[in-house]
């Protein structure tokens, strides 16, 4: 079937020889002689393919990508960049531009040919049918050359400036709270939004999470923005995520409202779009915004671009938390390690003298480890280590922190709960970890471990007293024969 092949390439005598090559394809060649006269006769004769060359007066060959792929119909149809050229820097930006192929021109006629036979193989004709609704549907518009030149720059003015103002956000991912705000501002310029929510996501699981909201224009009710945010995370996340409700919280950094603008009920927002933000099948965060009124945010270009955008900074953020996080993880058991645990020791310590709260610290260790590294081998002695390490984490609350301690030490920070109480775990823990049978080289090894538990009961006065007295507790428990649990008493005072 014949198509139509676009051919714009200001040298005549060029023109001329390109158009004579490519008639011996057999389809219908239609010609221009520069970039504008080009745009004109796209839109005239809607191509199967367009030809161009690079180097030409006024507008070049990127320039007359960059505007074609900025519209709707014409960024459908294939446009080749041909051109002498053969440098790396002008094949890259024939791709930004938007080009699906650059070709270098060459004498070679056959070779050029053959590329041109490929791309078309490879390219669907437009129905004629199809072809005439498009024509007509554009004459219908009634503008003139100049005018849709002077939109598309326009659209691409309009895109490139979001998209500088996107990336200049980067600045603020060091503060979740402060680059909301800014993401808000920015947002509120172009969409017409009465509530906007944003998510970003912590690799830290035990970290607190905000829904962050800005409220433009309107007074919301308390009970609004909590179905607000069931339905926000109900878009988002999936059932196993949303499984720790208690760990999102909603947080208003910005705050417009208006009371003659009154939300009582969730069901009044009539205009919502939800946009999930994944990486690497993980969600890493999301926008969603909502109003009062209907039919406020048709798909356009511009949420094409808020969308991408986002993305980039989204990915951002998250490598940025992920970086802080895996600063205070042990590589090879996962757990928090010791500069975590001196962090939130401090902290809980305080909280707990503070509010009069309960605290206790539990500290294992693995009986006879440097025995089991010495027969055994490191490798397995590792793979023990990891493996009594993820029993002891999942026996316990997400409240309570886990962290390795030192070689085959792990001690947990247990807020709210005194050592009776903390017994309990810690007991089921232990005898977990009795009854484990660890293969080696088709052997079954059993290993057993000792732990010391003490509270910051009220003679406790600081926390370097409390880890001593568990530390205390421990070594009972080695000097009573191992694979036992002590609690501290006054029989073991320091």
């Amino acid at each position: 079937m014949k198509k139509k092949i676009l051919l714009i390439e200001d040298s005549p005598i060029q023109l001329k020889s390109i158009e004579l090559t490519l008639s011996k394809l057999g389809h219908e060649i239609i010609t221009a002689q520069n970039a504008i006269e080009g745009i004109e006769k796209a839109y005239q004769v809607i191509p199967d393919l367009i030809i161009s060359d690079i180097i030409m007066p006024e507008i070049n060959g990127y320039q007359l990508c960059r505007l074609l792929k900025n519209d709707e119909v014409m960024r459908e149809i294939p446009l080749i960049l041909l051109t002498q050229l053969n440098e790396k820097l002008d094949s890259f930006w024939a791709i930004k531009a938007g080009a699906d192929c650059f070709i270098t021109k060459s004498d070679k006629h056959e070779e050029f040919l053959s590329q041109v036979q490929n791309f078309l193989e490879k390219t669907d004709t437009i129905p004629e049918e199809e072809r005439q609704k498009i024509i007509a549907e554009k004459k219908s518009e009634n503008k003139n050359l100049q005018t849709r030149i002077n939109n598309l720059l326009d659209q691409s003015l309009i895109e490139s400036t979001i998209i500088n103002e996107f990336r200049n956000l980067s600045e603020f991912i060091y503060s979740t709270r402060i680059l909301s705000k800014e993401l808000f501002t920015l947002a509120f310029s172009l969409i017409d939004f009465n509530v906007a929510a944003i998510f970003f996501n912590e690799r830290d699981e035990k970290k607190k999470k905000y829904l962050q909201l800005s409220v433009q224009n309107v007074s919301v009710e308390d009970r609004v923005l909590v179905d607000l945010k069931k339905d926000f995370f109900d878009n988002i996340l999936s059932p196993k995520e949303k499984e720790e409700d208690s760990n999102y919280d909603v947080e208003v950094v910005e705050l417009y409202s208006n009371s003659v603008n009154k939300i009582n009920d969730f069901s009044e927002f009539q205009s919502k779009l939800i946009m999930p933000i994944s990486y690497a099948n993980k969600v890493i965060g999301g926008i969603a915004f909502y109003n009062y009124k209907p039919e406020r945010f048709k798909q356009n270009k511009i949420f094409e671009i808020i969308l991408k955008e986002l993305k980039i900074l989204m990915r951002i953020k998250w490598l940025y938390s992920e970086t802080k996080y895996l600063a205070i993880i042990d590589g090879l058991t996962g757990l928090y390690n010791r500069r975590f645990f001196q962090q939130t020791l401090e902290r809980e310590f305080a909280r707990c003298k503070r509010h009069k709260s309960k605290l206790s610290l539990a500290l294992f260790d693995i009986d006879h480890f440097k025995h089991v590294n010495d027969v055994y081998g490191h490798q397995f002695g590792d793979k023990v280590l990891a493996e009594i390490a993820k029993i002891i984490k999942t026996s316990l609350r997400k409240t309570d922190y886990v962290t390795r301690y030192g070689g085959e030490e792990i001690i947990l920070v247990l807020p709210d709960t005194s050592a009776e109480q903390a017994l309990i775990p810690v007991e089921r823990i232990r005898k977990k970890i009795e009854n484990k049978e660890f293969e080696y080289k088709g052997k079954t090894i059993n290993v057993t471990i000792s732990c010391g538990i003490a509270d910051a009961m009220n003679e406790v006065h600081s926390q370097e007293e409390l880890l001593l007295r568990a530390d205390k507790s421990l070594y009972e428990s080695k000097r009573a024969g191992r694979n036992k649990t002590t609690c501290f008493n006054s029989c073991l005072n320091i």
